[in-house]
C-alpha cells in the first residue's frame, strides 16, 4: 500500500471516530430477515430492514464497528442481537457484516431482531460516489506535494493538501457539519497507521481479526493546519469535474468546503 493511501485511510478513520462521532445514531429493533440467496447449510445471512433515510447502509455509511476511537478490538456496545422471545444472542454466535448491515450465523440460532448504532453522515472519496452516498456525506480529497528538504534535527518535511467537501440536507445540518469538522482537525494531528494487517473491516464486510495498531515507522502524526471554511452557493462551476455539474444538481444547495494543509515529519 502506498504511503498517501495510508494516509488517506488514517484520515477517514481519524474523522470517522474522532470528529462525526456526534453523528453516531441508534437504529432500534430493526427486524432481521432471513436471505436464502446468500445463505448455505454452514451460513446463515439475516439482513437488517431498516426504514430510515438515508439507509443505515448507503454507501459511505454502515454499522460502527469499534466502540470508541482508538480501539482495537471489535465492538461489544453497539449492536445487539435478539431472537423471536427478544432474549440477547450472545456474540459469539454470529458474525456482523458492518458494510451491509447483516447477521451471520452457522445456523445454531435464529436472530429475529437487532439495534445497532450507525454512521448518519457519508465519509467518501471519491466526486463519483457522492450521489450513490446521498446527504449528508463528506468527501475527503487528499493531494500529494512535492518533498521539502531535510531541516536542521527535523527530518523531512512531507506536506499535503487536502479538502473536505460538505454536502448537507439544510442550512444548519451544512453549518454544523462545517463547525464540527473546523474544530476536529485546525491545530490537531492523527497517528499516521501503517495498516500491515489491512483496515480494520475485511472485504467482506466483517471485522478484520488480523487488524494491529501500528504507526510508520520513523514518521510523525499526521498535522492539520491553516484550516479555512468557507460556504458555498449555487450555481457552482469551480472544484468540480464539469462532466459530474449535472449529477450534483440536486445536492449543491447546502454545500461547504474545508482547505487544509498537513504535514509529517518523515525520519524525526
Amino acid at each position: 500500500m502506498k504511503r498517501l493511501s495510508k494516509e488517506d485511510l488514517s484520515i477517514h478513520h481519524y474523522i470517522r471516530y474522532n470528529v462525526l462521532d456526534e453523528y453516531i445514531e441508534t437504529d432500534s429493533n430493526v427486524p432481521l430477515i432471513y436471505k436464502s440467496d446468500v445463505s448455505d447449510d454452514n451460513s446463515k445471512v439475516y439482513e437488517a430492514t431498516s426504514t430510515r433515510i438515508p439507509s443505515p447502509t448507503d454507501f459511505g455509511r454502515g454499522w460502527v464497528y469499534l466502540d470508541a476511537y482508538g480501539d482495537v478490538t471489535e465492538q461489544q456496545n453497539a449492536a445487539t442481537v435478539y431472537d423471536s422471545l427478544n432474549n440477547t444472542i450472545s456474540g459469539s454466535e454470529y458474525m456482523i457484516d458492518y458494510v451491509d448491515g447483516r447477521v451471520i450465523t452457522s445456523g445454531t440460532v435464529v436472530p429475529t431482531s437487532v439495534t445497532y448504532k450507525y454512521f448518519y453522515v457519508a465519509l467518501v472519496s471519491d466526486w463519483e460516489d457522492i450521489e450513490a452516498a446521498g446527504v449528508p456525506v463528506v468527501v475527503v480529497d487528499i493531494h500529494a506535494f512535492e518533498k521539502e528538504g531535510f531541516q536542521l534535527g527535523g527530518g523531512q518535511r512531507v506536506p499535503r493538501k487536502g479538502y473536505l467537501h460538505i454536502f448537507a440536507s439544510n442550512r444548519a445540518e451544512r453549518n454544523d457539519l462545517s463547525e464540527l469538522l473546523y474544530d476536529g482537525i485546525n491545530q490537531k494531528s492523527c497517528p499516521n497507521q501503517n495498516w500491515t494487517k489491512g483496515t480494520i473491516l475485511d472485504w467482506d464486510g466483517t471485522f478484520n481479526t488480523e487488524y494491529v495498531y501500528e504507526t510508520i515507522n520513523n514518521s510523525s502524526n499526521l498535522w492539520f493546519e491553516n484550516v479555512r471554511a468557507r460556504t458555498i452557493t449555487p450555481p457552482l462551476a469551480g472544484g468540480i469535474p464539469r462532466t459530474d455539474l449535472t449529477m450534483l444538481s440536486d445536492l449543491n444547495r447546502y454545500r461547504a468546503r474545508l482547505d487544509f494543509d498537513m504535514f509529517y515529519w518523515k525520519n524525526a
